[in-house]
Formats: structure tokens, sequence, C-alpha cells
């Protein structure tokens, strides 16, 4: 017994994994498969009958009423576009039924979920970008071990919308992994807005995280969106999180667990969709246990940890990322590249580096501007470094022919340094003690390069 190819047709709508919705010369649904009503979150017993702009927000009514007008005319045959829905993408296709004799029948609607290829193609481009982007931006020297961990542990997670909490000395590159973290993320086309905590001044550290309304104090000249706002759909980066006062932790965790700001002196609350990324100097488990941190803070942003090791721990580095900065700063400049010497490196291994990469490429920006012959020798580094990194600086005192204010300025250098050390690295407990604001120290820190000679 022959089935009816009517029947054959609608077994075939029915089972196919493409949304199909079929349109009559009225714009009527008449039919409506189990994968459109999937896809397009509708019942297709409710639906079925009614006019198709009952399925559409009243914002895109006009936009079709112009595309069902040109598949009728004859304007265009078909049309093809990328929608996105409900978190996912589909490839829409709209096509006119005609008649043997050209006359209009309807319309088919056949929709395919694209969401994985899309996503695999967005990866790939941003893939590429980073394997032909700039010299400095995305290159990592990692022959050891040590540092292939955790970018090992950046490609793992970077597709994720977990929080993550980078740790380790200053000048270990924190902010290197973090924009691999977000140019690897599906988030790469929105904005990466990196935050300061410790270069925040307390009395406007909520202004600043989550904006502020014209007038809403003294200097409040404009409205001004606050970092939340400015990094929606990309991510932010909260940098020297440790640094941040108990008040503004609890700002901010209220912030993390609602997903939503109020500006300063404003009344209305804004969502916000941010990936947070987190990086510290400190052991901020213990910053718990002392009470300077908020164990529930702590455990939000603790979701998955990066350790970043410092320099002593990664030699096998030390001397390809001597050359990769001689060879950077030396194009930079406009000069032949230097050779290291073996005295170079030999001094390079040697070095305790409290500054980290950091510290190692100031010291060969510095030798290959100062440098005049065809290769790089010790005498080319900064002082500090042949004496052991800064580890044990030396006395202040008098100097013949050395201006006042230069010996005054160093000697400021070695006290504020020396009250970092005290307060182990704290910078509000060391401004307290120092009598001065926290956002003087972090102005004075940068101007001596004090947070270089930290651990």
């Amino acid at each position: 017994m022959s089935v009816p190819t009517q029947e054959i047709f609608r077994a075939i709508v029915e089972e196919m994994a493409e949304g199909v919705i079929f349109l009559d010369a009225a714009d009527i649904i008449r039919v409506l498969n189990p994968a459109a009503e999937r896809i397009r979150k509708v019942s297709a017993q409710k639906f079925t009958g009614r006019p198709i702009f009952d399925i559409h927000p009243a914002r895109v009514h006009e936009q079709i009423v112009d595309l069902l007008g040109s598949l009728k005319s004859g304007e265009v045959a078909s049309h093809h576009r990328i929608i996105s829905a409900q978190g996912r993408y589909f490839d829409n296709t709209y096509t006119a039924v005609r008649e043997a004799d050209g006359s209009y029948l309807g319309t088919l609607l056949v929709s395919r979920d694209i969401t994985e290829k899309k996503n695999l193609s967005e990866e790939n481009l941003q893939l590429k970008k980073i394997l032909s982007g700039p010299f400095e931006k995305f290159s990592f020297v990692a022959h050891s071990p040590a540092i292939k961990i955790p970018l090992d542990m950046v490609q793992a997670v970077a597709p994720l919308d977990s929080s993550v909490l980078l740790f380790g000395e200053s000048g270990t590159g924190k902010e290197h992994f973090v924009e691999m973290l977000h140019s690897l993320s599906a988030r790469a086309r929105a904005p990466l807005v990196n935050v300061n905590c410790a270069a925040l001044p307390e009395n406007l550290i909520e202004s600043e995280l989550f904006g502020h309304v014209k007038g809403a104090f003294t200097g409040a000249v404009s409205d001004h969106p606050g970092k939340f706002v400015q990094a929606h759909k990309g991510t932010l980066f909260l940098d020297e999180i440790g640094e941040l006062p108990l008040p503004a932790q609890a700002k901010l965790l209220r912030v993390l667990q609602e997903r939503r700001v109020q500006a300063v002196g404003g009344r209305r609350e804004t969502a916000v969709d941010v990936r947070i990324v987190a990086a510290t100097n400190r052991d901020l488990a213990e910053e718990v246990r002392q009470g300077r941190f908020r164990p529930d803070l702590y455990f939000r942003l603790n979701v998955i940890q990066i350790p970043i090791p410092p320099l002593r721990e990664r030699r096998e580095d030390i001397i390809p990322l001597a050359g990769y900065f001689a060879t950077h700063f030396a194009r930079q400049m406009g000069k032949p590249v230097p050779a290291l010497s073996s005295e170079l490196k030999k001094c390079l291994l040697a070095c305790s580096f409290p500054g980290n990469v950091r510290q190692l490429k100031h010291a060969m920006e510095r030798a290959v501007a100062l440098g005049k012959e065809a290769e790089i020798l010790p005498a080319d580094l900064p002082p500090e470094l042949l004496e052991g990194g800064l580890d044990a600086p030396p006395e202040p005192g008098f100097a013949p022919g050395q201006p006042l204010r230069e010996a005054l300025q160093k000697y400021e250098q070695e006290i504020i340094l020396a009250a970092l050390r005290h307060h182990g690295s704290r910078k509000s407990e060391t401004a307290l003690s120092l009598g001065i604001s926290r956002k003087a120290l972090w102005e004075k820190m940068q101007r001596y390069g004090v947070a270089e000679m930290l651990p």
C-alpha cells in the first residue's frame, strides 16, 4: 500500500533538524515543525493559523512587511540573514514559493542553528589575530616548564566565563596573561577595561568603578559611566585587588553578586555583563585570616586560580628574554641589534631579579640605549642589578657634588621602600604609617620605580 505523497512530505518536515515555517499568501502560518518550535520558543498549536507578526516583536514588523513584500513582488527570490536569539545564532532563509505560472503561494522560512560553527569561526579569527599580532603584545618566551603551566591554564579557561584570579610577584607580567584571556574568549570584540585598585583615591573608588551622575559631588561636572559599564559584554581586570579598602570590597561584592551597578548620585540601577579577572601580589588567603580581605569576596574572585612564577623560578627564560628585549629596543631605537656577551649572560643568570621580568626589561632597555659596543657587557646594566638586585640598598649618605634635591629624592625612595617591606607591600597601611594618602604613595612609587624593587 503506497503512502500518499503529502504524508511523506509532512513526515520529512516533522523530522527535519532545521526549523521550518510556511506562510500562505496572506502571511498566515500554516506549517510550524517541531524544530521551529524549539528554535523560536513557540507552540505550533498556539500559533498555527495566526499571522507571522504574532511571533515577532513589534519593533521588527516593518522589516518583515518589507521583506515579504519584496518576495511577493518577485523583486527577490529569497533572502538570507543571520540572527542572534536566546544566546544562539541562526541562519535564516526566506524563500518565495510559486506556482508553475509564477503566481505567489507563500513564503518558506528555514532556520539552521549555526552557533557552534560561528563560535569556531570566531575562535579561529582570534587565534589568527594573536599569531599575527605586534612584536610585543602577545609574544611569550616560554622555554621553562614553570611558565608553560599558566599559559596552558589560560588557554583552557579563556573560553569560559568563570572569574579568574592571577597571583604572583610584581613584575611577572600578569597583565599579558589578562590580555590573552580576553583575546581568546568569546568577549574578545568587547572592551578589556583595566582598573589599578592601588591607584584609586579612596574617596573616589565607588565613582570610578560604578560611575556617577552630574552634580553628585564637587567636581562631577558631567555623567561618568564607571569601569563596570565601560566593560559591559567584555572583561574587567581588577589589578592589585588586595589594595581595595574593606568598605570598597563590600560594594564590589554586591555588584558581583547582583550584576547591577548604581552610579553615585543616581537613582536607577544598570545591568552589567562582565567577566572578572583579578590579580594580586599578596597572599589573599592570609589577608582573609588577618581580617584585611573579605572572605566572601575572596571566594567570589578565586574561582579559577592561576599562579604566575617569578623570574628566578624560570631560569631557562632569562637569556632568551634578554635577547628578545634587546632586539625589541634596538629596533625601536633604530640601532643595530646587539649581541649578548658571555660575561653578560653569566651576570644575568646570577641575578635574583626581585623586580622579575619588568626589571630585566628595563635593564635591557638601558643597556641598549647606553651601550656603545656591538655586544652588551655587564657594565651596561644598572648598578643595582650588579649589586644583587636591590635586596640590600645602600645607606643614604653624602655624595660630593650631588644636588640636595636629588639626595632627598633618593632618601625618600629608600624610606618608602623600607616602609612597604615592613608592611608586607600593603599600600593602605604603608600610606597611613607615612602620613600620606594612598594616591600620593602610588604616585611616589611610580616616580621612583619602587614597585619594581618589591618582591
